[in-house]
């Protein structure tokens, strides 16, 4: 999640917003963030 984050960052310091951040529940689902993009796309980091 820490490298996701730096991502996320870099994203929202270029136009993106970030919406949620869902942490890791090992074994059966990883994390992610979710983002709009400056036209309010959404996208995931994962």
């Amino acid at each position: 999640m820490t490298a996701l984050q730096a991502e996320c960052d870099r994203l929202v310091a270029l136009g993106a917003t970030q919406l949620r951040r869902v942490e890791p529940a090992p074994p059966l689902e990883a994390g992610f963030i979710v983002l709009t993009d400056p036209e309010g796309n959404e996208f995931c980091l994962d």
